[in-house]
């Protein structure tokens, strides 16, 4: 790939992943490319902050697509703070039985004692991932119906 072709694909202003930056770009007249370099030096910086902010404004700036990918989206972020009801007492208990909050707080050191002394702290990890999964189909499924439903009723008779 040469220079030109880099620079023409970050530049362009239509969607590249969901359109959030092209979107961006054409509502406070930025280039699009500046949109997208911030973007992803907030999330080098601030991994799951950057991956919420581009979510959250997907969802923000959504107003004409499905429910389906909104709802699944949602259910996907809802996914990671449920996820403490998929994992075992041991985890749910860790730092006195201070509930989710505790949970996601502390989620990367009990993980690592997890790992020490009970062993293979990635089935934490995984519990969370499984979360996430679960609540992305639930979410698409809920807006799926409801577009479904929408359409149905918006049908001549």
């Amino acid at each position: 790939m040469d220079k030109e072709t880099i620079t023409l694909f970050f530049t362009r202003s239509e969607k590249s992943l969901l359109g959030v930056c092209s979107t961006i770009a054409k509502t406070f007249k930025l280039p699009p490319i500046g949109v997208r370099v911030a973007l992803i030096v907030l999330t080098l910086i601030f991994i799951p902050l950057g991956i919420i902010t581009y979510i959250g404004l997907y969802l923000a700036f959504n107003k004409k697509k499905g429910k389906m990918v909104t709802f699944g989206l949602l259910g996907a972020l809802l996914g990671i703070p449920l996820s403490y009801y998929f994992q075992s007492d041991i985890i749910q208990n860790y730092g006195g039985n201070s509930g989710m909050f505790s949970y996601l707080r502390n989620f990367i050191s009990m993980v690592d004692e997890y790992d020490r002394f009970v062993g293979n702290g990635w089935d934490i990890v995984f519990n969370v991932f499984l979360s996430i999964i679960v609540f992305a189909l639930v979410g698409a499924a809920i807006g799926y119906f409801m577009d479904k439903n929408e359409n149905t009723n918006n049908q001549p008779k």
